[in-house]
């Protein structure tokens, strides 16, 4: 009896560990909870994480190994974000993004520091990825915070979702990445609020029109220093 109320407790705990990994940390208490069943307003940092060159490596590796060769990347980006206090939102295609409440965003640049976290763990593993597809990963990423609404939404499938400009706006500052040549670019308005860490150095790219706003955006570019 004590075996098999062991082996029932031990297999809920893996099932439980098992939906929480699948819904994203945190996610499966929220909905048990209910504490998104009515829409919230939260103030929240994204950062939208985008792999380069996703077309040709696609065409090159063939669309099985291009597969791996994404869940490799995606596997190895996890612990710098939870090391940070981030939350991956949702993967769109070879893109990941990144959430954070803007307490623990911003707290010690929790939200720049990801970015260079991520840098090291590619790196760490350059050779690994070399031996398996003959290419390391490179990556450009975006950053915005403001104000969401949180929802959950669905019948069948329940998710979490957040909406508004604060998201979008996220998604545009990542697309400038590419014309402005830079890896990582930041909004002003969320530069203004996150310190920025000692190993790190922030430039002024100007202002910048974005699709869909119908005022100039001012960008930085942080990098190493």
């Amino acid at each position: 009896m004590a075996l098999a109320i062991l082996t029932a407790v031990s297999f809920l705990i893996n099932f439980v560990r098992q939906l929480n990994r699948m819904l994203g940390p945190g996610t499966l208490v929220n909905l048990l909870l209910g504490r998104y069943h009515r829409p919230v307003t939260e103030d929240r940092i994204f950062m939208f994480l985008d792999l380069n060159n996703s077309t040709a490596i696609a065409a090159r590796l063939g669309p099985a190994r291009f597969n791996d060769f994404k869940n490799d990347f995606f596997h190895d980006i996890a612990e710098p974000i939870l090391e940070t206090r981030g939350q991956i939102y949702q993967y769109v295609g070879d893109e990941a993004v990144v959430t954070w409440t803007t307490e623990r965003g911003l707290r010690a640049g929790n939200c720049l520091r990801c970015v260079f976290l991520v840098s090291e763990r590619i790196h760490e593993r350059r050779a690994r990825y070399l031996a398996r597809y003959g290419i390391v990963p490179e990556f450009k990423a975006g950053l915005h915070g403001g104000s969401v609404v949180t929802a959950e939404i669905g019948d069948i499938k329940k998710d979490i979702v957040h909406s508004g400009d604060t998201v979008n706006t996220a998604a545009r500052v990542e697309a400038q990445c590419r014309p402005l040549e830079r890896r990582v670019l930041v909004s002003e308005a969320l530069l203004q609020r996150c310190p920025v860490p000692d190993d790190l150095v922030a430039e002024g790219m100007g202002s910048h029109e974005l699709r869909g706003k119908s005022e100039a955006v001012r960008l930085y570019s942080v990098r190493a220093r």
